[in-house]
């Protein structure tokens, strides 16, 4: 199975290659958002690794908690100490700051949002409360609030393998890092990739990974979009529902063709030539324009037949001996009923009721 790239940047894919033979390894998600959508660690704790996740966006940190219970998700800012600070919740998705600054200038374009006061941890503070050991890879994006994220952190104590940083202004190509680069390039990270929004720097301690650096997201990579497999996952669905709906129709075809043969043999049986004489009856009487005399005696003959043919099966010896003899009699009645006379007396009694 390919691996499956949720980043927008396909961040994920670098790190993977990086990192895939890491088991269990751990992340921190600076500014992490949605944790399906545009997600840089979704890729990762699918494969079993967990991490910690700083999401101030409280809808966001809601959806971290339901969608990522084996990670430590924090309803907080990181900064470079702890206190409170002002942020900017915007209506666009990933665009919300605390770079006042940059809220000025998204104001000034009409981009429409709230302000209200959230909660800040230095990323040292954090990774002692939660007893962090190892990070094999740190991700921010914080939308201009990066300096200050990375001034919280002690590099000295926690190293991760990775860090990634967004170096460029929202929704531009317009370059953001000079003013925070400084501070991993003397705490022994180098710089090893740029991919047109991030730029990504290695401990020197890892220097080994580099080589998976040097190339962007390719083929070799045996990679999908989240999207392209959704796509194609129901695209298959939807042929087993057309299968099944075809196998379904076929079942129909079958149970009818069975009906079918059902009704022809139900027509040739001896219970239908039984009654067919009966069903003639009931068609003459409603005609009323021809006699029945023939076909009354006819009928009585038959039943009476059939009845004894039951009786003989199922009386005692003692009785059967009288069933020739009554035979007899029936047929001597069934000869002198006058068909007409017989309809005519019903008729009578009918108005008489």
């Amino acid at each position: 199975m390919p691996f499956i790239s949720y980043a927008q940047n396909f961040e994920d894919v670098m790190l993977w290659r990086a990192l895939k033979n890491v088991t269990n390894g751990f992340y921190v998600d600076v500014g992490a958002n949605d944790p399906i959508v545009d997600s840089v660690t979704k890729a990762f704790y699918e494969a079993g690794w967990n991490g910690i996740n700083i999401e101030p966006i409280k809808r966001h940190w809601i959806n971290l908690c339901n969608d990522r219970p084996r990670d430590i998700n924090l309803a907080i800012a990181a900064g470079e100490k702890t206190g409170t600070a002002e942020i900017f919740d915007t209506e666009i998705r990933g665009w919300s700051t605390l770079d006042q600054g940059l809220r000025s200038e998204l104001s000034n374009n009409g981009i429409k949002g709230e302000t209200y006061k959230v909660e800040v941890r230095s990323l040292s503070d954090v990774f002692i409360e939660n007893k962090v050991e190892q990070i094999h890879f740190l991700k921010i994006d914080v939308e201009g609030f990066e300096k200050e994220v990375l001034e919280g952190s002690d590099f000295s104590s926690y190293r991760p393998w990775i860090v990634v940083a967004e170096a460029t202004e929202p929704n531009s190509q317009k370059l953001s890092y000079q003013n925070w680069e400084p501070i991993l390039l003397r705490s022994a990270y180098e710089y090893v990739y740029f991919d047109g929004i991030n730029r990504y720097y290695l401990a020197k301690e890892h220097n080994g990974l580099k080589e998976y650096f040097l190339y962007p997201p390719c083929v070799f990579d045996e990679f999908t979009t989240v999207s392209h497999f959704n796509a194609v996952l129901k695209a298959q669905q939807a042929e087993v529902k057309a299968q099944q709906a075809e196998a379904k129709a076929q079942q129909a075809e079958v149970k009818a063709q069975q009906a079918e043969v059902k009704a022809l043999t139900l027509l040739q049986s001896g219970s239908m030539r039984i009654t067919a004489p009966l069903r003639m009856l009931n068609i003459k009487l409603r005609n009323g324009k021809r006699k029945i005399k023939k076909f009354i005696k006819y009928y009585i003959i038959l039943v009476y037949n059939v009845m004894k043919y039951i009786l003989k099966a199922i009386l005692p010896k003692s009785v059967k001996k009288y069933l020739s003899k009554s035979q007899r009699s029936m047929i001597v009645i069934a000869k002198e009923i006058d068909a007409e006379k017989f309809m005519e007396n019903i008729r009578k009694k009918c108005k008489g009721s």
